[in-house]
């Protein structure tokens, strides 16, 4: 693919990258569309006039151009819509397919809210935080009485008459607890000796350790398809980054692989690419990337019609009973 769209994700949407692939001469650039009328990208949208839009900034990469661009070029362009790169001078970059970008946010306010005040910690003089406290109230000094006489202790009894009392009770308990004692043991002899004669049980086996966890982060996925970009690696080897990113429930990173693989040219990414906007898929990858646009699916799936039967079988089941919308019809037609 000469010409490569990405997102600027440092921004919240409506900024894009355009690698034009070779240096840039001239310093302003048109966008023409290719499926209707007008077809020239202008300041105030689409119109019959060719107009010539400079990028936000141009930078040189391994000798290619690479320019970027902001809302009002990347929010008027919809996906899908076959886009010619013109340069002011006349150089031609090509034509491509204009990839999903997420739009600007339509305001400061929707993205901020009302963000609640932060709480203020008032700090003492030592630099530490203030904490709470609470003072002590000091309670009123009882003076004792003056003429309160001090009681007196009654007589301790005689130490042979409780010894007389206490041994008899000490007996009595001594024997009641031999008594239940013999009836427990007599109960519970026949489990006792079972037990002894059991087989040792083996112990049990300890758990397996749990297995790690192979699944890629979103930033780790991001660093491998910039290296591919740079590589300028094969189709194969953005599919292999999809297939990963989906088993590491990255759908975001998967879809912007799959992308880069070329539809066009490769079966496999127009599949996956199909699926991420196909109603009838569920799973939450996929999901996370993308909402079910029955169009969008029908569009990767035609891409293959007639030259590979899963394409074909899954745009036929598509269609049917879903034919609105003329651009839905055109796809559907056989």
């Amino acid at each position: 693919m000469t010409i490569h769209i990405t997102e600027d994700e440092d921004e919240a949407g409506g900024y894009a990258f355009i690698d034009l692939g070779r240096p840039l001469r001239s310093p302003l650039l048109s966008f023409r569309r290719q499926d209707t009328e007008p077809r020239h990208l202008g300041a105030e949208g689409w119109q019959p006039e060719v107009a010539w839009l400079a990028p936000l900034a141009v930078t040189e990469r391994d000798g290619r151009a690479v320019a970027r661009f902001g809302p009002s070029v990347v929010d008027r362009i919809e996906e899908l819509i076959p886009i010619e790169i013109v340069a002011q001078d006349g150089t031609s970059f090509g034509v491509v397919a204009w990839p999903f970008i997420p739009p600007a946010p339509s305001g400061g306010g929707i993205l901020a809210g009302f963000p609640a005040a932060v709480p203020t910690l008032t700090r003492d003089g030592t630099g530490g935080p203030a904490v709470a406290t609470a003072e002590a109230v000091p309670l009123p000094e009882q003076e004792p009485a003056q003429d309160a006489a001090p009681a007196t202790p009654p007589a301790p009894e005689p130490a042979a008459r409780k010894s007389r009392l206490l041994w008899p009770l000490v007996a009595l308990m001594l024997l009641a607890l031999a008594a239940g004692g013999a009836y427990l043991f007599r109960d519970r002899l026949p489990e006792i000796v079972a037990r002894r004669e059991a087989p040792a049980e083996e112990p049990s086996p300890p758990p397996a350790p749990p297995e790690p966890d192979s699944r890629l982060s979103a930033a780790e996925l991001r660093q491998r398809y910039a290296r591919l970009v740079d590589e300028r690696a094969p189709a194969g080897a953005f599919l292999a980054l999809g297939e990963t990113a989906l088993a590491s429930r990255q759908g975001s990173a998967a879809f912007r692989a799959f992308e880069e693989a070329d539809p066009v040219t490769s079966v496999d990414a127009a599949w996956q690419l199909a699926r991420f906007y196909d109603p009838g898929n569920a799973d939450a990858a996929y999901r996370e990337a993308a909402r079910p646009d029955i169009v969008r699916a029908a569009y990767y799936y035609a891409l293959w019609r007639n030259r590979s039967p899963r394409h074909t079988e899954a745009l036929r089941t598509l269609c049917e009973g879903n034919t609105t919308g003329d651009r839905l019809r055109t796809i559907c037609r056989p």
